[in-house]
């Protein structure tokens, strides 16, 4: 009998080691730099106190920057639900014409990084920018008409890129819709519009504020946006502000202060992930179907067809098609400025990017991290989403805290990890005698933290589809739970496994919230160099990157779809 526990011990030994080294890891990457940066936040001098709480709330630039955000975060959160709600009605719910093809443009501007978005818009409505310009042509203006370093500018920009979420989220919602209530309402008479908002939209409500909700939270953890459109006119938000109190070496206390801003708008963002949490648990749709409605869609009056296409195609032309072409135009010129012509265009602007060092550094450093990190939360995650799912592993303690580690940084902004891990890592570790600050490790750790809720959640969603009777049946044959995980449950996870690489992958490879704050000489990326080019006025070079980029990016996102079909 002793000696058929001890092999039992024996046989569980390697998956709890396996455990206690993520736990650890986790302890390591999340809650140690957690910590400094709440103590941080109550220091003052040699002792503690609230005084940094109180220069938050008396400070007029910090107070303006809470301003500023309040009116950007809400008012481009309600644009964006509203927009992508009434897009994914009608390419589901009506006969508009392409409805197969819209829902693939439609959601292409989830796919490009926003701050790359905003620096496209700088092209079209900045002081000379195509728009602006054909406006002073053609109206014989004294000045630009618009002005996109501006809160509005801030607004619209962030809706153009943040309207996909709604998007993607309601857009199978509004699929499942039982559609006999649909066909009530018109039967009796209903318009499409009034189908819409008094059956449609109170079905679909719980998806909606889940969608208006993840909006919230995207929108208020930006910075590149917010960053690039802001700086020109000293417009700053709640995350740029952090960004500006971390530089201010001037300030007595500048990291303290900025600890204590950062807990405060991490609040906005724990109160979001909750909100959101809570919206999933409740989940009441009221008439779903759990197929796609069978009902013909909405016929539309050939007025409103045109006029829906039309819409439809303006949404598309703005926030896709107008930016990139922008944005290729620029990269193809000789200078910024003048029309663009046979004599004004070249491809020096892309050969230039093989000849600067610092630029290949920071598309290997880009590529370097983003592999890495992706690797590491794919093992990571696989092993944290399996144990607390399936359990049965001795000596395994704290899985739901470690569930919670793993989703708190991504609801949190990334202003806010790159603080905790400055102040956490700018000493030397003890024992090591090693300083992580101003290494590349440094932005691999935070890269990792902020990112494992990307493939825990695509991870443990594929294993909750696999049958336990599987893994039962092998370790009724003798088999430990390594060689069951092995044999049985890797196989079947390959895709997902892949997928989940890849969903790491697109997202750090033109990751900037983090690095601004955290990239040192010889360690920059590719969003600090394109961020740094726009700085420094270097603006065809910085078009050049960013069509590198956004052709990297859509490419993965093409990959990790194709990869979900498989499933």
């Amino acid at each position: 009998m002793s000696g058929g526990m001890k092999t039992n011990d024996q046989r569980s030994f390697g998956p709890t080691l396996i455990w206690w080294v993520v736990v650890s890891f986790l302890v390591f990457a999340v809650v140690y730099p957690s910590i400094e940066l709440i103590i941080n936040s109550f220091k003052v001098g040699e002792g503690y106190g609230l005084d940094n709480y109180i220069t938050v709330f008396t400070d007029k630039s910090i107070v303006r920057s809470m301003t500023n955000s309040f009116k950007v975060v809400l008012s481009s959160t309600a644009f964006s639900t509203a927009l992508g709600v009434f897009l994914a009605w009608a390419v589901v719910r009506t006969d508009v014409p392409g409805k197969k093809y819209w829902q693939r443009l439609l959601a292409i501007p989830y796919f490009i990084p926003p701050f790359i978005g905003a620096i496209a818009w700088t092209f079209l409505l900045g002081p000379v920018g195509y728009i602006n310009k054909a406006f002073i042509n053609v109206f014989h203006l004294n000045s630009s008409p618009f002005n996109v370093y501006s809160i509005g500018g801030m607004i619209f920009v962030m809706t153009m890129y943040r309207y996909a979420i709604s998007f993607i989220v309601v857009l199978p919602t509004m699929k499942k819709i039982s559609a006999s209530v649909e066909e009530a309402a018109r039967i009796s008479g209903a318009s499409p519009w009034r189908t819409l908002r008094d059956i449609t939209l109170p079905l679909i409500s719980p998806s909606i504020i889940g969608a208006m909700l993840l909006t919230f939270m995207f929108i208020l953890a930006d910075f590149g946006v917010s960053s690039i459109l802001g700086a020109p006119n000293r417009i700053n938000l709640m995350t740029t502000q952090i960004y500006y109190l971390v530089n201010r070496t001037d300030m007595a206390n500048n990291l303290q202060i900025a600890s204590a801003y950062s807990l405060f708008l991490a609040l906005f963002g724990l109160v979001g992930l909750w909100s959101y949490n809570r919206v999933l648990k409740t989940n009441k749709f009221v008439v779903v179907s759990g197929k796609s409605a069978s009902v013909e869609p909405t016929k539309l009056k050939k007025k409103a067809k045109v006029l829906l296409f039309s819409l439809l195609s303006f949404v598309f032309l703005m926030s896709t098609f107008a930016p990139i072409a922008s944005t290729l135009v620029t990269s193809f010129t000789k200078v910024y400025g003048l029309p663009f012509a046979f004599d004004n265009a070249t491809f020096r602007n892309y050969t230039r990017l093989l000849e600067i060092q610092n630029i290949k550094r920071a598309f290997g450093n880009s590529v370097f991290l983003s592999v890495s990190s992706g690797a590491i939360i794919t093992i990571a995650t696989l092993v944290i989403a399996y144990i607390a799912i399936r359990g049965g592993v001795k000596g395994v303690k704290g899985i739901r805290f470690m569930q919670t580690m793993v989703t708190l940084p991504y609801a949190v902004p990334g202003t806010i990890i790159a603080l905790a891990m400055i102040l956490a890592f700018s000493q030397e570790l003890p024992l090591l005698n090693y300083r992580l600050y101003n290494t590349i490790w440094i932005l691999l750790i935070a890269y990792t933290a902020r990112f494992m809720n990307l493939g825990y959640n695509n991870i443990s969603g594929a294993i909750s589809q696999i049958d336990p009777s599987l893994e039962e049946a092998a370790r009724i044959s003798g088999a430990t739970h390594l060689r069951s995980f092995r044999d049985i449950m890797l196989p079947l996870l390959k895709t997902s496994l892949i997928g989940s690489f890849f969903l790491v992958v697109a997202p750090t490879l033109s990751e900037i919230s983090l690095s601004a704050l955290l990239w040192s000489v010889r360690n920059e990326t590719i969003g600090t160099i394109v961020y740094s080019a726009k700085e420094e006025g270097r603006i065809l070079l910085t078009a050049s990157i960013a069509i590198v980029l956004i052709i990297l990016v859509v490419m993965i996102n093409v990959t990790i779809n194709n990869l979900s079909r498989e499933d």
